[in-house]
């Protein structure tokens, strides 16, 4: 557990999550769900923007953001209580290389912010897991854990693949004082364009447990696609040439 700077100076009255029982103001201002081993997590980060403006999409689907050739999404469903999340964008490596980063939940922590755990718990098959991941989460927020199972289809063999996550938290007992995220839904569709250009359409729908305002889960979750489609770029570019044991075992299977 981390701690952060105070000043008792700025008077939040209550408006900010997590501050009002502490009496102080975090000098980060805006808190954040970010993806761990991609589920979803609550943190603090550092900006607090102004919501940009929505443009309608076919199904359902509406464009909240367009910046460095990532598009992100949001679409509002019956019977959930926050949106579902979109990113889409393009990765300049092969899909077999993106796959591989996407799958490594131990070296996830080099670019998902603020994961302080995430390893596979068992595998069921050769295409599912069972996985775990918790976050390091700043003073008063209690750090968050996930327990998923993860599934890897092959939609064409060497050119396409969807990974999902569902959370299942009843796989693993759960951590004392730590807060049990119940309910995600996370989605890579990867597709291969070329040689070495690789299509990733992101998608996540989450309950991150806890009481907090839901304006503030919806501002904080708009920034996970972008942050998430980024952080994967730079991976895939820091770790090209270091998976070609994956990128093996997935060319060929079915």
């Amino acid at each position: 557990m981390r701690l952060f700077r105070c000043d008792a100076s700025e008077n939040v009255r209550g408006m900010r999550p997590f501050v009002a029982a502490s009496g102080c103001a975090f000098h980060s201002e805006r808190m954040s769900i970010r993806p761990v081993a991609f589920g979803c997590l609550l943190l603090l980060s550092p900006a607090l923007s102004v919501p940009p403006l929505v443009a309608a999409q076919a199904d359902g689907w509406k464009q909240i953001e367009h910046k460095s050739g990532i598009e992100v999404s949001e679409k509002e469903e019956p019977g959930k209580p926050l949106p579902s999340y979109r990113g889409q964008a393009q990765v300049d490596a092969s899909v077999l290389e993106v796959l591989a980063v996407v799958l490594d939940d131990a070296r996830s922590r080099e670019w998902a912010k603020d994961v302080a755990e995430a390893h596979v718990l068992r595998s069921v098959d050769p295409k599912t897991e069972i996985v775990y991941s918790r976050s390091d989460q700043t003073w008063p927020v209690k750090d968050r854990d996930l327990v998923m199972k993860r599934t890897v289809q092959v939609v064409v063999p060497g050119e396409q693949f969807n990974v999902r996550l569902v959370c299942l938290p009843s796989e693993k007992a759960e951590v004392p004082k730590v807060i049990r995220i119940k309910r995600c839904d996370t989605t890579f569709a990867l597709r291969k364009l070329s040689t070495g250009k690789t299509e990733v359409d992101f998608q996540m729908s989450v309950e991150p447990g806890g009481h907090h305002p839901e304006w503030a889960v919806k501002m904080a979750s708009r920034g996970i696609p972008y942050e998430t489609l980024a952080g994967l770029r730079k991976q895939v570019e820091k770790t090209r040439g270091q998976y070609d044991a994956e990128v093996k075992k997935w060319q060929d299977a079915h």
